[in-house]
């Protein structure tokens, strides 16, 4: 009886875990505590936690914990996820896979395609690029 209390507790568990999203990795590429890395988890976090700042301000809340993973002092870094007027459109690459990832962690569809058109979201993908090709 145990055994089975304990294996429910446990597949409850994993489930609640399910829809939250990966953790935030930086890129694959840069090891582990390069600063590039770092810089690149802090702007990613803090476009998340613009989200749910903002998603608070109009009375909603995310499907999923978007911030999950992130470092606490992201919270206190500046990104306007405000939509800019011309911005390219979401390229395959890694914007996409910013914008999945920001679907993944619950940032609700609508709010995703304004960040997609956001500074915050082109200045990520910029530093990302410049990083990448060793700028």
């Amino acid at each position: 009886m145990q055994i089975k209390l304990i294996a429910a507790c446990i597949l409850g568990l994993l489930a609640g875990c399910a829809g939250q999203g990966v953790l935030v990795s930086g890129d694959p590429s840069l090891p582990t505590g390069d600063p590039r890395q770092e810089r690149l988890v802090f702007s990613e976090c803090a476009i998340y936690f613009a989200a749910v700042q903002t998603l608070r301000a109009d009375g909603r809340r995310p499907s999923g914990n978007p911030t999950r993973g992130c470092p606490a002092k992201a919270a206190a870094r500046p990104a306007d996820i405000n939509p800019m007027v011309s911005v390219p459109s979401v390229s395959p690459g890694f914007p996409q896979e910013l914008y999945s990832r920001m679907i993944a962690r619950g940032v609700p569809s609508d709010l995703a395609d304004d960040i997609a058109r956001s500074k915050a979201f082109w200045d990520l993908v910029a530093l990302r690029d410049s990083v990448i090709s060793g700028f």
